[in-house]
């Protein structure tokens, strides 16, 4: 049978196929799905699943793994093949990890140990269609635009094209990733692009800001609670571990995690696995995890405020995100991608930057990185009011302080009077070598920054490279 494409509508118009063998179980169920979905059938065994599905377009299928007749086993096998997309969740009481496994592998999306709380099935059912959806949309994405996630991520310098390369390095493994850099790096992109390029692309990445969020409200956070658990649990709630299963959890700002919450993060990196605050059940837990950090970790691991083997853990494999000052050759083309981005958000029409301003931006150091330097750009575009291109005066005093109005040095004319030529040639090499290294040696970046174009600066580079030869 050719495969079916189900379109994500709103959870009631899902179409769900019970298999529970146990009479009364099953009327339960149904009365408990039928309060979520107006279509819900329920079969004894799994002959009569199959042929249902055969027959008729389904969501979902609940199975037990134990039934009469063929196993839960081969009605997921067989219900996969027709739909691929269709979501499955297992029920059993005769639950042990190797079947967990092997449910999963034939493309569950989720397993519940018999008993359960009928809220517990309500809402990972819930979750599975959200992660569907969100599946759908990011295949949608992807076959619009066509385009790498690496192309969020701008910059062909040296520093950043090394960072690329250790994105795509990493991102196919399972291992726990820590990124390291000063704050407006773009450390959320690259995880995203991570996330993006690894086979969890069609399931959440859930990020956590662990310096927004209150000490006292963390744990709950990250494991979730069972209803009833304290005074304020009026619902069962999911926690940002189970909401990342067999997605990504980006864990940024870790640096601040309070001490206390560290030792549970550890275990749960260790175990896989979780329970919900108030709840009595496991939680397999199949997360891939990337930290960030804006802070030396290691200082605050000598000073006894983060755990030295959590650290271990999450440093499996480092990547350090160089600031704005370390790749300044990249500053031209991302002012051209900020530009287009703010031109998009703000419904203005692409402006484009002069060569003084340029200058500015690639000498001044951005403590803020590419967060500031997007900032500063919209500020330029909002002072520049109708005209089309931004000048020196529209950025801030801060990109002009270090730059002096004339930048010609006085030069003092000594009795015996000077060799003009000499003097003027080793200024101009002075400049251009300046202009080298503040580059990284990018030729075309020297060249906007003296104001030449790239064959003059050529020539010039050629002239005295001949010129030290023979000297």
């Amino acid at each position: 049978m050719s495969q079916v494409r189900l379109k994500p509508e709103g959870f009631a118009n899902q179409r769900i196929l019970l298999v529970e063998d146990d009479a009364e179980l099953r009327h339960s169920l149904g009365l408990v799905l039928s309060q979520l979905s107006s279509e819900v059938e329920a079969v004894p065994d799994g002959e009569t699943a199959i042929a249902r599905l055969r027959n008729s377009i389904f969501d979902v299928l609940i199975t037990d793994l134990r039934l009469p007749g063929l196993s839960g086993e081969e009605v997921i096998t067989e219900a996969k093949a027709i739909y691929p997309d269709l979501i499955v969740i297992v029920v059993t009481g005769h639950a042990d990890i190797g079947s967990a496994v092997r449910m999963m592998k034939l493309g569950a999306a989720d397993y519940i140990q018999k008993p359960f709380l009928k809220d517990e099935l309500v809402l990972r059912l819930k979750k599975a269609v959200e992660d569907r959806r969100l599946r759908w949309d990011s295949r949608a994405l992807a076959e619009k635009s066509r385009k790498s996630s690496l192309t969020q991520l701008i910059g062909d310098g040296p520093a950043f094209s090394r960072v690329k390369e250790l994105i795509m390095s990493v991102a196919p493994k399972r291992s726990t990733v820590l990124l390291i850099g000063e704050t407006g790096t773009g450390k959320e992109l690259v995880a995203r692009a991570i996330h993006q390029n690894s086979q969890r692309k069609d399931y959440p990445m859930v990020a956590v800001n662990c310096g927004a969020i209150p000490g006292n409200l963390m744990e709950d956070e990250f494991f979730g609670h069972e209803k009833g658990s304290f005074a304020d649990a009026h619902q069962l709630r999911m926690g940002r571990f189970e909401q990342a299963n067999r997605g990504t959890l980006f864990l940024d700002e870790i640096g601040t995690m309070p001490v206390d919450l560290q030792g549970k993060l550890l275990r749960v990196l260790q175990e896989r696995e979780c329970q919900r605050i108030g709840g009595s059940q496991t939680i397999k837990l199949d997360v891939r995890f990337i930290a960030a950090t804006n802070i030396n970790i290691e200082a605050k691991v000598r000073d006894g405020a983060f755990r030295e083997d959590l650290y271990y853990r999450l440093n499996v494999f480092p990547i350090f995100l160089p600031s704005l000052r370390e790749r300044r050759e990249d500053i031209p083309l991302l002012s051209l991608h900020l530009l287009e981005k703010i031109a998009v958000i703000e419904g203005l029409a692409t402006k484009r930057i002069s060569q003084d301003a340029l200058k500015l931006l690639m000498v001044y150091d951005w403590p803020g990185n590419v967060r500031q330097l997007e900032n500063v750009l919209e500020m330029a575009i909002i002072l520049a009011g109708d005209r089309d291109y931004l000048l020196p005066d529209d950025l801030p005093p801060l990109c002009r302080s270090g730059v002096a109005d004339d930048p010609i040095p006085r030069i003092e004319v000594p009795p015996e009077g000077v060799d003009l030529n000499q003097l003027v040639s080793q200024y101009e090499r002075a400049l251009i070598e300046e202009g080298l290294r503040l580059s990284n040696g990018r030729r075309t970046q020297a060249a906007i920054l003296l104001g030449l174009k790239r064959t003059t600066l050529l020539e010039k580079m050629k002239r005295f490279e001949q010129h030290a030869v023979n000297a």
